[in-house]
């Protein structure tokens, strides 16, 4: 590319985001938080059953607990931050946290807001998303018995399911995030 071709380029790129700025109406302080949510953006990696086994055996010796969770479920979006808090408060002592969006892939770009929303761009989180989707076959895979979301996964620092809490509509009380904190705080004294 000639010199005046990159120039005019790098010109209309710049002011194309100018436009965009103004357009949006950001303020300095708002343009600053916006480039600053965009280096904590996500990145979703796409996960069958194997690929999913594979970032469990990375996590070897770590206490590992896995959110599965969608956007279209209203009670995982609320108990993400609960999540993300976990891996912030014991990530130095040993947790892991892998989120699994079980959102399908047309909709990975809300699935990745929700997730910067929640703080899983920064702490260590490693987020996943089902290859299957919102399907059936995703619940198959990932080994979600009931059917429902919001579902977690609890294994030890060997890599064994030690806990899995899941939506029992038998049940007349359901597991709380209170609950899932406990089995985490029991794992990590081990």
């Amino acid at each position: 590319m000639n010199r005046c071709r990159r120039r005019h380029v790098a010109a209309c790129g710049l002011a194309t985001c100018a436009l965009l700025l103004a357009a949006i109406g950001c303020s300095p302080t708002e343009k600053a938080q916006t480039e600053s949510a965009a280096q904590n953006l996500v990145q979703l990696a796409l996960a069958d059953r194997v690929e999913f086994d594979a970032v469990l055996a990375r996590l070897a010796d770590k206490v590992v607990l896995v959110d599965c969770w969608a956007t279209w479920c209203l009670p995982c979006v609320e108990q993400l931050p609960h999540t993300v808090e976990l891996a912030k408060k014991h990530g130095s002592n040993g947790l892991a946290v892998v989120t699994l969006s079980f959102d399908d892939r047309n909709m990975s770009d809300r699935a990745a807001k929700v997730l910067v929303e929640a703080g899983a761009g920064t702490n260590g989180v490693t987020n996943l998303q089902s290859r299957f989707g919102a399907s059936p076959e995703s619940m198959d895979a990932f080994a979600i018995s009931s059917g429902a979301l919001p579902a977690y996964k609890l294994y030890d620092r060997k890599g064994t399911l030690r806990r899995t809490f899941e939506l029992d509509p038998t049940e007349n009380q359901q597991f709380t995030p209170q609950d899932v904190a406990v089995a985490v705080n029991e794992l990590l004294a081990e």
